[in-house]
């Protein structure tokens, strides 16, 4: 028993840190991709097509239904944490730096997390969680003020993509709705939704190298949609949704380190101190009032174990 439970913990946290490589080298393979031939939009509609074949494709081998994924709570939220988060992180990619991407998007994610909760279900936060959405706003300071940070139209984007995950994550836990009908509903949704408004937008994909096509469409619709996806929801199982969270914490400082060596972006000494701080605010928000919870809780049970003796 304790050696499955062993197992598990290690498989799960394995499970995360795949998460944390492909949500990092996301960044690095649009950034990429955005500075060669393809546009936005492109590598938009290549990722939802492919992911959206991929899924078709289970559905009928598997005799899945998707009847029920064609409702409003899942519509809204398939279209929040695909083409509306993907094109305004995609445009904010685009006209900044890759290290930008992943503090402020996931820095700035629990933040707004926290503000949908509180006006959706006045909902409160424990201190550490006020103390670590204070260390995140440091570092977003920091790195808006570097002179390699970014500019404000970037900013303004990339804080619209946290609003949308941000609201995601929300909506979908409150909504309550399963994983595996996000899985299904995300690709399809976002296919059928964007694919007729992609035709009239500008596109350079009759002119791109097909490497460059099957690149975004094997990493952004397989990859991501995908793969990630399983190993996120696999992670939480095996850990819990804290413990996954405090994972992610890395995100931003994996982010950097694969600009550095894969874009050859320059690494400011501000910047660094940026993604140090966003790291140890992501990490407090995330992890350690559930810790200090469960402590205090601990103390008191012991106080009155002894105090019945």
């Amino acid at each position: 028993m304790e050696r499955s439970l062993k197992f598990n913990k290690v498989t799960g946290l394995l499970a995360g840190l795949v998460v944390v490589m492909i949500w990092s080298g996301w960044i690095i393979i649009s950034k990429w991709g955005l500075s060669h031939s393809l546009t936005v939009w492109d590598v938009t509609g290549v990722r939802f097509l492919t992911a959206a074949a991929i899924v078709v494709l289970y559905a009928l081998f598997s005799k899945t239904s998707l009847k029920s994924i064609f409702s409003l709570p899942i519509i809204i939220c398939s279209l929040c944490c695909g083409a509306l988060y993907v094109c305004a992180s995609l445009i904010g990619l685009l006209i900044s730096d890759a290290a930008n991407t992943g503090v402020i998007i996931n820095g700035t994610m629990p933040i707004m997390c926290a503000l949908i909760l509180y006006l959706w279900e006045k909902q409160r936060l424990g201190r550490t969680q006020y103390l670590g959405i204070a260390l995140i706003l440091v570092a977003n300071s920091l790195l808006f003020t570097s002179s390699g940070g970014a500019s404000l139209s970037a900013l303004l984007w990339l804080l619209l993509a946290a609003f949308f995950i941000a609201f995601y994550s929300v909506s979908m836990k409150i909504w309550q709705i399963h994983i595996k009908t996000i899985m299904l509903a995300v690709p399809i949704i976002n296919a059928l939704f964007f694919t007729p408004i992609w035709f009239f937008l500008p596109s350079h994909l009759s002119i791109s190298p097909i490497s460059e096509i099957v690149l975004q469409g094997v990493y952004q619709g397989i990859i991501v949609s995908v793969l990630a996806l399983f190993c996120m929801s696999y992670c939480i199982s095996k850990l819990g949704a804290v413990s996954a969270s405090a994972i992610m914490a890395l995100v931003p400082v994996v982010s950097v380190l694969l600009a550095i060596w894969f874009l050859d972006q320059i690494l400011t000494f501000q910047m660094a101190i940026a993604i140090v701080v966003c790291s140890v605010g992501l990490a407090c928000y995330s992890s350690l009032q559930p810790f200090l919870d469960w402590l205090f809780s601990a103390k008191k049970n012991e106080t009155k174990i002894v105090a019945e003796k």
